[in-house]
Parts: structure tokens; C-alpha cells; sequence
């Protein structure tokens, strides 16, 4: 199990809805998300997985992708170093959170992001941004032949091509008509993950039987 942050997390981890997910289909969890994650440093992360597990291993998992915004940017830092509870495939500058980094964070980054929003920012990058994340997850589903479920958790892009593994559900707009959903800063809480794990379960069924 791969977590970024171990407060809380035998309790966290066991009820958002990945966690949901490992228990029903009997799964161990590793959760790869990160706050302020982008696209990108979803496919980063995604290699990270595939290189660091046997294929016997990879075949016998189900990936449940929640797609971010796709206007969201990260960079890969080589020169990261991880210490603590950093997990080790967290290498990256996530620009949401350049504003309020510290003294830690090289200014060229900031700098870098600048110059990227005043000089490439605009909708068809955001576009670019979602169907290679999207493509990338289903070529790997066909690659290994295993459940891959993808859904627009942030991300309000459609795919301009038929994909496999990407779903017509967005958990925003299906949590809207439930009530007592959100914790205060905007999140899920238990009673909508477990709506998000149900919806999702009606995917998964499908696809293993």
C-alpha cells in the first residue's frame, strides 16, 4: 500500500472509495494520488507503478483512473529528494501549489510556470492534456488486459476519440443530487465515497464477469 501522507490513514484510506474497492474485490490498495497532482504526474506515476511491479502482479489489478483538471501543470524534478512520508514516486513541482512553497523550492520553478501560462496556456493544451492521459491508461488496459476505469473526478474535457476504459461519469455531477456529501473544503466524505465506490462497482462488475 502506497500512501502520501500517514495521518489518519488507517481510517482514511479504508473508507474513500478506492479503499471501498480493494476490500470488495478483495485487492491490496495503493493509492498513487497526491494533492495538487496533475495529468502529467498521473502518467508519471503511472510508469513509476508498471516499472516497479511484475507483470504477473500488474494482471491481476483493476486501476481506477479519477482524471484531474486538465488545465493543472507539473514538472518532474530530478532533483527531488525524499525523506520522511514523501513517497518515493513523488518527484515532481505541482504548480497549484507554487504560491505557497517555501524557501525549499528553487524560484526558477515559479518562474518556469510563469512563463508556461503567459506563453502556452489555452484550451487546446488543456485538450492535449486529457486525451494522452486518457489514451495512455487504455493502451495500457489492452497491453495487460486488465480492468482499467477512468472517470472525470476534476477534469471537464471530453475525449475527441472512442475510448475503452473512459466512462460518461463525473462524480461531481452525480454528487450534486445527494445531500451531506462534502466535507467543508469541497472533498467527499465517507457518505460520497461510498456513492462513488457504489457507482463504480456497477462498472467493475462488468468488466470481470
Amino acid at each position: 500500500m502506497v500512501v502520501c501522507d500517514l495521518e489518519n490513514d488507517s481510517y482514511r484510506l479504508t473508507h474513500c472509495y478506492t479503499g471501498l474497492l480493494a476490500n470488495r474485490y478483495n485487492l491490496a490498495q495503493e493509492n498513487l494520488a497526491f494533492p495538487g497532482f496533475s495529468l502529467q504526474a498521473m502518467q508519471w506515476n503511472l510508469m513509476w507503478w508498471l516499472n516497479n511491479h511484475t507483470e504477473d502482479y500488474i494482471q491481476n489489478s483493476i486501476i481506477i483512473v479519477g482524471l484531474t483538471e486538465e488545465s493543472r501543470v507539473s514538472w518532474y524534478n530530478p532533483n527531488h529528494v525524499s525523506e520522511g512520508d514523501d513517497p518515493k514516486w513523488n518527484r515532481h513541482i505541482h504548480a497549484t501549489w507554487l504560491k505557497s512553497s517555501g524557501p525549499n523550492v528553487d524560484t526558477g520553478w515559479r518562474e518556469l510556470h510563469k512563463h508556461h501560462l503567459n506563453m502556452t496556456d489555452c484550451d487546446e493544451l488543456y485538450q492535449l492534456n486529457y486525451e494522452t492521459t486518457v489514451r495512455l491508461f487504455d493502451g495500457i488496459s489492452s497491453r495487460y488486459n486488465i480492468p482499467v476505469v477512468q472517470f472525470n473526478a476534476m477534469a471537464t474535457t471530453t475525449t475527441t476519440t472512442p475510448c475503452t476504459t473512459l466512462y460518461e461519469y463525473d462524480s461531481r455531477h452525480m454528487l450534486t443530487s445527494a445531500t451531506d456529501v462534502y466535507k467543508p473544503m469541497g472533498h467527499p466524505n465517507e457518505k460520497g465515497h461510498k456513492l462513488i465506490a457504489n457507482d463504480l462497482i456497477s462498472v467493475i462488475d462488468t468488466l470481470i464477469k
